[in-house]
Formats: structure tokens, C-alpha cells, sequence
């Protein structure tokens, strides 16, 4: 198992610094291992890929979690699909450049993101505050355009614009307005 975390550490600053087209065995021997031992944990790039994707997404998952504590299903809505905004930038941009590193990444990135966005999404839908057209692929499709923005600024702003369209006003919310 530890031979696991040192390649995964070593993939995700590998790909970080050199781009998902780095060789496996670049990362071996930053793992300090041999290529056998990676390729008994992972026998091809592309498992290596989403190994990465589970390590960048877990702080994420971990936070959507505690939003599901949240009473108001639209702050708890609102926390989930603004994450992208309190992610470290270079864990944004890991994410969004081995997502696109081949379609099978995109699959299995745009996957973790729906489970993340699953609960909170479903929850506010039941409470009337989304709109009933959209699902939790939508939802993960638009957190994933918020965070293709090429800084934390535009991020925080496209999330804002995005939430606006795609959820409805609170009835608390309709009664505080002018």
C-alpha cells in the first residue's frame, strides 16, 4: 500500500509539473520504484489517471459529505457547487488537464463530479429550488465550466451566474426582495 500512495503522490506531481503525457516511468523512478512495482499497481497510464482524479477529487467528496448536514438544502447546494471557487488553483488545474487527457478520463472525472454533486442536487430539486429540467450530469457539467476558468476571480464569478440560472429563488429569499 505504500508503494501505492509514493506513485500516486509522485503521478500527481508529475502530471502537475509535466503534463498528464508524462511517462509511467518518469513516475516510477520519482516514486522511487521500479517500473515492475508500478505496473503491479497500475498496469496502464490511464488507471494511473484516475488514481490521480480520486486523490485531487477526495477533499472535495469529503466536503459535499458535510454539506449533506447542512439544514437549508440551498446553502448546502450553493457550498457544493461553489467548491471549485476554495480549491487550491493548482488543484483545479490538475484536475481539468488529466480530465482532458483522454475521453476515458473525461468519463471517469465527470463521474466523480456527478457523485459529488448527486445528493445536494437531488435534495434541493425535492425542495423546489432547481429547476426540474436539470440533473445531477447538468450540474456536474456546469461545476466543471466553472472551474475551466482560467483564475479563482472568474471562477467565483461564473459559479455565481450559474447559480443564479440554474437554481429558483428561496420562498425566504422571494420575501426579502424589494
Amino acid at each position: 500500500m505504500r508503494n501505492r500512495q509514493r506513485l500516486v503522490a509522485a503521478a500527481r506531481q508529475a502530471f502537475v509539473e509535466l503534463g498528464p503525457e508524462v511517462s509511467l516511468e518518469t513516475v516510477a523512478r520519482r516514486a522511487g520504484v521500479g517500473t515492475t512495482t508500478l505496473y503491479r499497481h497500475f498496469p496502464s497510464k490511464e488507471e494511473m489517471v484516475e488514481a490521480v482524479l480520486d486523490e485531487l477529487i477526495q477533499p472535495v467528496q469529503e466536503n459535499a459529505e458535510r454539506a449533506e448536514q447542512v439544514a437549508d438544502p440551498h446553502e448546502a447546494f450553493r457550498f457544493v457547487f461553489a467548491q471549485g471557487c476554495t480549491m487550491p488553483e493548482e488543484d483545479v488545474l490538475a484536475f481539468a488537464r488529466l480530465a482532458a487527457a483522454s475521453a476515458r478520463a473525461e468519463r471517469y472525472a465527470n463521474a466523480l463530479v456527478v457523485r459529488v454533486v448527486r445528493g445536494v442536487t437531488e435534495r434541493l430539486r425535492e425542495a423546489g429550488g432547481l429547476r426540474p429540467d436539470l440533473t445531477a450530469e447538468d450540474i456536474a457539467m456546469f461545476v466543471r465550466m466553472a472551474d475551466a476558468a482560467d483564475s479563482r476571480e472568474h471562477r467565483i464569478k461564473a459559479t455565481e451566474i450559474l447559480l443564479a440560472g440554474i437554481t429558483r429563488v428561496a420562498p425566504h429569499e422571494a420575501r426579502e426582495a424589494p
